[in-house]
């Protein structure tokens, strides 16, 4: 029993879905579920869209176009004009369009949910429908249906429960009669059958509650890169593969912002000892391997550089402590918006954390924050996170860098900087990688 995950990039035109076939082709004899993502950069395109829709802006019907034309032009490529997917897939943009018809009059969140998953539908009935045309039989699943969360809409938590019950009963027996499953990742649903999203990249997270439900032997993500970097090669060239790492390691790796992994996968993997392998589908034969085996972890150091990142410092209008009590209501304003935090910091008077630029709800954040607190905060700045490098090499890279903040611990180092200053040291970086 095995579980595969492709990405965005991994299906991104025709040439790509072809590539796919011998991959399959080699695991036939073994139960497979493929957890498939939107095609390319669809999820950027569909929330444009969205966003169009609910300002009833001009350039929706011109976007609405593109992104049509971009699913057709992969349809013509792999199939005859008669084959009965393009009125299946024109069915589904008929959906998309009465449900973004209804997103002015819904919450932000709520109408995320029920449109942006439309591109993890129709990749998943593209790639279904090919396959089988390819001789690949399979049976389609909506993942709404056993992936089963709470109504947190456009960050769901999942009901692991529910979620377990709902694949013994709907997934498991679809298995005992096919070898091959499709679904998507991303989406998930309530018991009472409202679609909901479990955050951006989760797709990841989705193969694993399905690996773990399912018992599978493995886990395989399939990348445009040959496997976990300790860094982003395309900010530093010298990027090396991590061969061998631990579950621990990787979730580390996660928390602090690389972007191979979903933060959220790695648990329902290690409860059950499944291991991950990420392999890039242009070259299967590079990869790495996760596991609860690696005694390997802090040979290589690790990069991992956060971009569009705002430091906020915040402080009580009474010049009181900021205690747990406060602390508590400060995070929770900070989740409700859907901050992603990646530091923090606090003395007794102040508050500093850093997290992920969100224009979207900042203002209505910052609103409801400074009913109670002072509040200061940078944007356009970038974190850089270092493991296991001693601190020597890194001791006098920023001092000519004025540095907001700075965190140190046993094996990591955190510098939040100007984006602008810390693309002056990239090279220098490159170096120590």
């Amino acid at each position: 029993m095995l579980v595969y995950k492709f990405g965005g990039a991994s299906i991104k035109d025709a040439e790509s879905i072809r590539f796919l076939l011998p991959i399959i082709e080699k695991r036939k004899s073994k139960k497979l579920v493929l957890v498939i993502s939107a095609m390319g950069k669809m999820t950027n395109a569909l929330e444009l869209l969205l966003s169009l829709y609910r300002k009833d802006d001009s350039e929706k019907e011109n976007q609405f176009v593109k992104i049509k034309a971009f699913h057709y032009s992969i349809l013509d490529e792999l199939f005859e004009k008669e084959h009965a997917v393009f009125n299946s897939i024109e069915d589904c943009f008929m959906k998309l369009e009465e449900k973004l018809a209804e997103t002015p009059k819904q919450g932000y969140d709520f109408a995320y949910d029920q449109t942006i998953g439309f591109g993890e539908l129709i990749s998943t009935l593209i790639l279904s429908e090919y396959l089988k045309k390819e001789g690949f039989g399979n049976r389609r699943m909506d993942a709404s249906q056993f992936i089963i969360t709470n109504d947190k809409y456009r960050d769901a938590r999942l009901d692991w429960i529910s979620t377990k019950d709902k694949i013994a009963k709907k997934l498991k027996p679809e298995l005992e009669q096919c070898d091959l499953i499709i679904t998507q990742g991303f989406i998930s649903g309530t018991l009472q059958n409202i679609r909901t999203t479990i955050g951006r990249e989760g797709s990841d997270y989705s193969a694993a509650i399905l690996a773990h439900c399912l018992d599978a032997s493995e886990l395989t993500v399939w990348k445009d890169v040959p496997g976990i970097l300790n860094a982003d090669p395309k900010l530093l060239p010298n990027a090396r593969n991590l061969e061998h790492i631990s579950y621990h390691e990787t979730i580390e790796l996660a928390f602090y912002g690389a972007s191979v992994i979903h933060p959220r996968t790695l648990q329902p993997l290690k409860a059950k000892q499944i291991p991950l392998l990420v392999r890039s589908f242009s070259n299967p034969d590079s990869s790495s391997l996760i596991d609860g085996n690696s005694l390997t972890d802090s040979k290589i150091p690790s990069f991992i550089i956060k971009e569009n990142q705002i430091l906020f410092t915040i402080s009580a209008h009474d010049f009181s402590f900021i205690d747990a009590e406060k602390l508590t209501g400060i995070l929770k304003l900070f989740s409700i918006h859907h901050f992603h935090i990646r530091l923090i910091q606090n003395s007794a008077l102040n508050f500093s954390l850093v997290a992920d630029e969100n224009p979207l709800n900042l203002e209505d954040f910052l609103t409801q924050l400074q009913i109670n607190y002072s509040v200061k905060y940078n944007r356009n700045l970038s974190l850089l996170t270092v493991r296991h490098l001693n601190s020597d090499h890194l001791s006098n890279l920023f001092d000519d860098t004025e540095l907001l903040l700075e965190m140190h611990n046993r094996m990591t180092d955190q510098f939040v900087m100007d984006a602008q200053d810390l693309n002056l040291k990239l090279a220098k970086l490159n170096e120590l990688v």
